[in-house]
């Protein structure tokens, strides 16, 4: 790879104001599926209920929501924004989301499950911990490079297999979200030093 990546790292960011989620609600079925990019169809359950933790006191939904479950949750206008820019393969999920007394905060919030794994991620330049049971996949990274040859040239939202629960967005979508201003979002250029538990 020669000069700056096109892409970037996408990770949530808890604001003050803002909610967090930290628990998968009981009825959630084959809870891995959403974080690797297994599309669930039909196994997904109409009207499940997501709770905001009460370790973050906020009560602002952000458009791309924290969360402790490895999931990429976002908030109608990012779900819009995703379908009208991203050009990727998304099954959105719809949940509902309850605040501190458990009551509905709002019904309209989605998973967004990212269908599928590229294999380009430059696994001899990245730094970072390999899963013990799979040592082609990080439990944690210091750093993440890919070979951006093998990205199709239409991928603007991705996964990678050593690396499923990250988002990786291409520099044209990042600077559109930018544009519209959606929250909850830090970015982290491709290459660059991260602490990332995955």
């Amino acid at each position: 790879m020669t000069g700056p990546s096109r892409f970037y790292i996408l990770e949530w960011l808890v604001l003050d104001g803002y909610c967090a989620i930290f628990n998968i609600p009981e009825g959630m079925p084959r809870i891995h599926k959403p974080a690797r990019g297994i599309r669930m169809g039909a196994e997904y359950p109409d009207g499940l209920r997501f709770s905001m933790t009460r370790h973050e006191p906020g009560l602002k939904i952000a458009d791309v929501i924290p969360n402790a479950v490895n999931y990429f949750m976002v908030s109608k206008r990012m779900k819009e924004l995703l379908e009208q820019h991203s050009s990727a393969d998304i099954e959105f999920l719809q949940f509902v989301l309850l605040n501190h007394r458990g009551r509905v905060a709002s019904e309209d919030c989605y998973i967004a499950n990212v269908v599928g794994m590229l294999d380009c991620v430059d696994m001899e330049k990245t730094e970072g911990d390999p899963d013990p049971m799979k040592p082609d996949r990080f439990m944690y990274l210091r750093r993440l490079l890919l070979k951006e040859d093998k990205v199709p040239p239409g991928a603007k939202l991705f996964r990678t297999t050593a690396a499923p629960r990250l988002m990786i967005v291409r520099k044209d979508l990042k600077e559109q979200l930018e544009k519209d201003g959606v929250t909850g979002i830090t970015w982290y250029p491709m290459g660059s030093e991260v602490d990332i538990t995955l």
